[in-house]
């Protein structure tokens, strides 16, 4: 058994670096689009408001049936209900739910209608996510629905334990004890204050797209990753709904559209959101198949230069991948270097990165190929030799793609074995 020699990637300079990072995300979009990701956001969206009240009633049947005791929190969560008052009145619920004290079969069968509705956003974003990470065997349907319950479950009892937790910081920082820092820090330690809630909502919000990308994925991304594209994620939104917020005057919308001018509000951030959650979904894929994504666009990029600024962009982002070079499958000719011979096993497909070699065919015109092009891939899926002799006309940088990487790329990606056999059928 041969030893093959390690592939070891070359360090990139900080150009390269910008460059690659202008592949990552010009490969999100475009897969972004071809996804339609757009109008998944928008489902996602649509299912954030079959789901928002359900939840919310859930957490406040948590919260008001465990701490009925405590009237502080009582008196927080109807805080609550007052903020959301404009969308949906819940108070009569809670009232109701305070005063109750035995269950019949109409509230078990409310129950279950109250989760059944709440599962219309988890179906779409499992749907969603199940675009973006296509290449990941779909589970089972009785998996899909366990998954969904549990991920209701577990952020049911997260946004619980983190009311019932800015509660009792509120508690604390506004005791005797903490007086002195009342004085510096009146906006956080107040009890009126909202910043404290609106913290732990944005926490919340991280950890549930944290443990999206984590675990409803398929794929098991690591850690890290998840956890930058979480923060960014959520850091967009953040951002999205301040500019909303200090540039949207809502009361000359309340003028024209009435209450539902705050459901409209409500639908617009939501819809934000879930384009922040998609997008960084999809650059977490990107991320992962950076290797196979990037063959797959320089290969299928044009000859030759074409018209339009999205074609120029493209080809000026994707000729030169730096990042697809080792120390194995880099090779450098100058003029006069012979690159291949005739009748040479096109074991290997060639990719130019600069400068142009001619294949000096006998009884045929040469055959020029400039930066930009693929040598000997035809020739390598049907297992052929070369009919010239390939010599290099100018200084030239070349990628060595071994046949079996080649037609692993052929394999996984239908784009390039579509081009691929275009080309065939031109021979």
């Amino acid at each position: 058994m041969k030893n093959k020699t390690p592939k070891i990637k070359i360090k990139l300079k900080r150009s390269q670096r910008l460059t690659k990072m202008g592949q990552i995300i010009y490969l999100t979009c475009s897969n972004f689009d071809a996804n339609n990701l757009w109008e998944s956001a928008a489902s996602c969206s649509f299912g954030f408001i079959f789901s928002f009240v359900p939840l919310a009633l859930i957490i406040l049947t948590v919260l008001v049936g465990i701490l009925r005791v405590s009237p502080g929190i009582l008196e927080y969560v109807n805080v609550f209900a007052q903020e959301i008052e404009s969308i949906v009145d819940i108070r009569p619920f809670l009232n109701n739910i305070i005063n109750k004290r035995n269950f019949h079969i109409v509230d078990v069968f409310l129950a279950f209608w109250i989760i059944w509705m709440a599962r219309k956003l988890f179906q779409s974003i499992v749907r969603a996510l199940y675009k973006i990470f296509n290449s990941v065997t779909k589970r089972r349907g009785i998996l899909n629905q366990a998954i969904m319950f549990i991920s209701e479950f577990i952020i049911v009892i997260i946004i619980a334990a983190i009311i019932i937790f800015t509660f009792s910081f509120n508690q604390l920082v506004t005791s005797n004890f903490f007086e002195p820092l009342q004085e510096f820090l009146p906006s956080i330690v107040s009890q009126n204050s909202h910043t404290i809630v609106t913290i732990a909502m944005y926490f919340i919000i991280f950890f549930c797209t944290l443990l999206a990308y984590k675990f409803i994925s398929g794929i098991n991304p690591p850690l890290w990753m998840c956890f930058i594209y979480s923060l960014l994620a959520t850091l967009c939104f953040y951002l999205i709904s301040l500019w909303v917020s200090k540039f949207m005057n809502l009361t000359n919308y309340n003028i024209v559209y009435g209450t539902i001018s705050t459901i409209i509000v409500l639908m617009m951030k939501v819809y934000f959101f879930f384009l922040f959650f998609l997008f960084f979904a999809q650059m977490i894929y990107v991320t992962q198949n950076f290797q196979l994504l990037l063959k797959c666009e320089v290969y299928l990029l044009p000859a030759s230069e074409r018209h339009g600024w999205m074609l120029k962009l493209r080809r000026m982002l994707f000729i030169n991948p730096a990042a697809l070079k080792t120390t194995t499958n880099t090779k450098t000719c100058e003029p006069g270097d012979t690159v291949f011979n005739a009748g040479d096993k096109a074991e290997n497909v060639y990719y130019i990165r600069t400068g142009t070699i001619t294949e000096h065919i006998e009884g045929s015109p040469d055959v020029i190929y400039e930066k930009g092009s693929f040598v000997g891939d035809t020739l390598c899926l049907l297992d052929q030799t070369f009919r010239g002799y390939g010599i290099a006309t100018t200084n030239c940088k070349l990628i060595v793609f071994s046949a079996d990487e080649f037609k692993e790329l052929m394999k996984k990606s239908p784009k390039a074995a579509s081009k691929a056999l275009a080309k065939m059928s031109e021979i």
